[in-house]
């Protein structure tokens, strides 16, 4: 197995979250009945004109421009022509001459990803089989769909996941998609080819069709990598062929033949005339959000550790939440570990998410960092408010008079409490010159319980070293 290599392309269909189809003004619905959501145009009926989806096409230039892209500044759609029964009018609406985007890339683990292309086009009805008959609907029939077409520069599972989560998180991040596999908003086609490492030639092609999930690309990647592999060394020939991923058998299974190239007789739409865009791209570029590696890149120079940076870039609510309360604390640090950590914690012993925390709970957790800074309160108290906020959405200022958490700061109060102690622990108070700090923390440690964790830390250290200074 060590003396053979993979190489890997992607082909990866991502359907818009516009709220009209890509030709037609049907509405775009997951959740309505089957054949409710379709028009004429939908259907190829005799005599309609398709008219392009003016917001799909800014999201095809703002991913484009995500992905270090020419931008074609002329809008033209081709024709591509086969019968299938999921698609109704016997030809799709794609741009294979003229994609929006072309020549652009993907940095993962330091490595350049190359990306041939982008093009927009609509999708196909979607088929199911219900008692053992063949059901189309076509509600999705003529959403808007983009094909990202990376060049074969991925060479490994791990790279594969990798290019797949980046470009996810891109979707995710500039609104373009909600990048979900799992509901087919996000269908990776894996090509892999296996060779002998230094073959000047490229083994046979093997396409893996619509896989569901990251789990099952590095899954099938792997399994399909062997099953080459076993038929090189057994002297049989690797066949090209389209196979998809059977997760309950952990298998590719074949599909079907690919010997020939189909031939689709691609020519221009010609009901689609071709469109200037160029006005449409300094717009769409000025409204683009904050990419997800710009906002890594700040993150990381805020000291914030590189595996909070990757669950707050998994999670775009989780990151959006971040970003709201971050604009009025200004602390990353501190930020990131109260809502990844703490609140990722509780939204998980309730089984709830991120899409359920409101603003009302959001500027609560402002004000509570805020009592942080200020050492209002410490940290123990703070969980137990946060805890509170939580289960309640009462403010941290009321928490903090009912929990009798308000900090005693007076001097005097602090000095009282810290003078009997050195008074009834002479023991201790000797040990000072020689173990400083286990004495400290012995005193404030007395000071935190009986004052229930109240007195002020930072002063009550400050009074604690000039009443033992002269001993030193």
């Amino acid at each position: 197995m060590n003396n053979f290599c993979a190489t890997i392309g992607i082909e990866v269909h991502t359907e818009l979250n516009t709220n009209s189809k890509m030709f037609s003004s049907s509405p775009v619905s997951f959740i309505d009945q089957p054949n409710t959501n379709i028009n004429e145009i939908d259907l190829g009926l005799p005599g309609v004109l398709p008219s392009p989806n003016q917001g799909a096409v800014i999201k095809g230039i703002q991913l484009a421009t995500a992905l270090n892209m020419k931008i074609d500044p002329l809008l033209r759609f081709d024709r591509k022509n086969y019968f299938y029964q999921d698609l109704p009018k016997g030809f799709q609406i794609t741009q294979q001459y003229h994609p929006i985007g072309k020549d652009g890339s993907v940095t993962i683990s330091n490595k350049l990803i190359r990306i041939e292309r982008i093009h927009l086009e609509e999708d196909t009805a979607k088929q199911q089989i219900i008692n053992n008959e063949l059901c189309l609907d076509y509600n999705r029939c003529g959403i808007p769909l983009i094909e990202i077409v990376s060049r074969p520069d991925i060479t490994t599972a791990k790279e594969a996941v990798e290019y797949l989560n980046e470009l996810r998180r891109i979707l995710i991040f500039l609104n373009i998609s909600d990048g979900k596999m799992e509901e087919g908003s996000f269908r990776a086609d894996i090509n892999i080819s296996v060779a002998p490492i230094g073959a000047k030639t490229l083994g046979t092609k093997v396409e893996i069709k619509n896989i569901n999930s990251f789990a099952n690309v590095a899954a099938a990647i792997e399994y399909e990598f062997q099953r080459q592999v076993r038929q090189l060394l057994n002297g049989e020939p690797v066949i090209q062929e389209t196979r998809r991923w059977d997760d309950k058998k952990n298998k590719t299974i074949f599909m079907r033949l690919k010997l020939d190239d189909v031939d689709y007789r691609y020519f221009r739409e010609p009901n689609i005339i071709q469109l200037d865009i160029s006005h449409l791209v300094e717009q769409a570029q000025a409204s683009m959000q904050e990419l997800p590696k710009h906002i890594k890149e700040k993150l990381l120079k805020n000291d914030v550790p590189i595996n909070l940076i990757e669950q707050l870039l998994d999670n775009y609510d989780a990151c959006q939440a971040y970003m709201y309360v971050n604009n009025q604390v200004n602390n990353a640090s501190l930020v990131t570990a109260w809502i990844i950590v703490e609140l990722g914690a509780l939204l998980k012993a309730t089984n709830k998410t991120y899409q359920t925390i409101n603003k009302v709970f959001l500027n609560n957790c402002i004000a509570l960092l805020k009592l942080i800074q200020k050492e209002q309160i410490n940290g123990k108290q703070a969980k137990v408010i946060f805890a509170k906020m939580y289960e309640t959405n009462t403010t941290p200022d009321v928490l903090v008079q009912q929990l009798g958490f308000v900090q005693i700061k007076d001097s005097e109060i602090i000095e009282r409490y810290l003078t009997q102690y050195l008074q009834t622990n002479h023991d201790m108070v000797e040990q000072y010159v020689n173990r400083p700090e286990r004495v400290e923390k012995f005193f404030i440690g007395l000071l935190m319980r009986d004052t229930k964790g109240q007195a002020n830390p930072n002063i009550a250290i400050q009074i604690l070293k000039k009443l033992l200074n002269p001993i030193k």
